[in-house]
């Protein structure tokens, strides 16, 4: 990785670890997109096809169009192409995966998400990092979705986000629980959704920012393929065999 990369990949951390505690989302947000051009990034606390103890609550914390992650939730959360076995082995085994990748094995049903429904809401693709505790060994996920207007992912994303995962990982044991007192924010800044999914086979969904909407899902339905993992480029297998720096 260039050494400007690496100056990016700084710039992140000193912003990340500056939040207090509860406030680290929209301060990983922001840093994400100023820094490196990764805007609307979202994390996915205990997501349900990685935690698959099933020991916490599937939690999303978002800036992105509130309808936008309702209508996921209530319609498309299980053809998550991130979700299918094939997304489950690349994330597990290299910590990264693209829409683009999977979407070449996809059933139609994952075709349908990225053709209609991403594209309807202007997105062309998504990157999937996967950011572990060291601590507790919980999981979570931070989403990046691409358009073409701002550039398609390129293997320099996928090699930034395969090392970013890893220097994250310290910051997500506690600081992502919210605080007693909320922080206070700019005015200028938008509002962040959190979706909380509890671990029960009938799984219930709440915005807990106005207004309310409660919605119900069914369970999951298991992805019947066996599994198989995309190839890396070569600088991204590098990555993957070194492990956390």
């Amino acid at each position: 990785m260039e050494q400007l990369e690496y100056r990016k990949l700084i710039k992140v951390l000193e912003q990340v670890a500056a939040a207090r505690q509860g406030a680290l989302y929209p301060v990983l947000a922001d840093a994400l997109a100023v820094h490196l051009g990764w805007i609307d990034a979202f994390v996915a606390e205990n997501p349900a096809y990685l935690a698959l103890d099933g020991g916490g609550e599937e939690q999303y914390l978002t800036m992105f169009r509130p309808s936008f992650v309702e209508e996921y939730a209530e319609r498309w959360r299980w053809n998550n192409p991130f979700a299918s076995r094939d997304g489950v082995a690349s994330l597990t085994r290299h910590g990264v995966a693209t829409l683009g990748r999977l979407r070449l094995r996809a059933t139609g049903p994952e075709r349908d998400f990225a053709d209609t429904f991403l594209r309807r809401n202007g997105i062309d693709d998504m990157l999937k990092i996967v950011v572990r505790s060291p601590v507790t060994g919980a999981v979570s996920t931070l989403g990046v979705p691409f358009d073409g207007a701002r550039r398609v992912i390129e293997p320099g994303d996928r090699l930034m986000a395969a090392t970013l995962g890893p220097l994250l990982s310290p910051y997500f044991d506690a600081n992502l629980a919210p605080p007693a007192t909320p922080p206070s924010l700019s005015p200028a800044a938008p509002p962040s959704v959190r979706i909380t999914f509890p671990p029960a086979a009938q799984i219930t969904a709440q915005i807990t920012a106005p207004p309310a909407v409660q919605i119900t899902l069914p369970p999951a339905v298991p992805d019947p393929r066996p599994a198989t993992t995309p190839d890396l480029d070569p600088a991204e297998r590098d990555v993957a065999r070194q492990g956390p720096a």
